[in-house]
């Protein structure tokens, strides 16, 4: 009973310390966030202003993408229209956020 006992409190431990380091983590590095309440989008990359570097923002829950930004840049959305825009200013170790509005994914424009 004893032992069964006190790993119990070292998984807890564990489990506490790795969202401390999770949370520090980005919140030192940034992170971008776009949220489509209306899955507008197909999905969305990061890209710096050139064009040269590119990375793709993730699915994590239902209208929501993500990614860690390691270079300043901004957000195209890829729209289900085929509209491609930019949006938002991107920098690491920032916490960035954009909502997606109709008028990001109008159609003919």
């Amino acid at each position: 009973m004893q032992r069964y006992f006190f790993s119990l409190r070292i998984a807890l431990l564990v489990i506490v310390a790795g969202v401390a380091v999770s949370a520090i983590d980005l919140a030192t590095r940034g992170f971008v966030v776009v949220y489509d309440p209306r899955a507008l989008i197909a999905g969305a990359v990061l890209e710096d202003g050139l064009g040269a570097r590119r990375r793709p923002l993730h699915a994590f829950a239902r209208g929501y993408w993500a990614t860690r930004p390691a270079f300043d840049g901004m957000v195209r959305l890829l729209c289900r229209s085929g509209r491609e825009v930019l949006r938002g200013d991107v920098r690491p170790g920032e916490q960035t956020s954009y909502t997606v509005t109709a008028e990001d994914c109008r159609k003919g424009g």
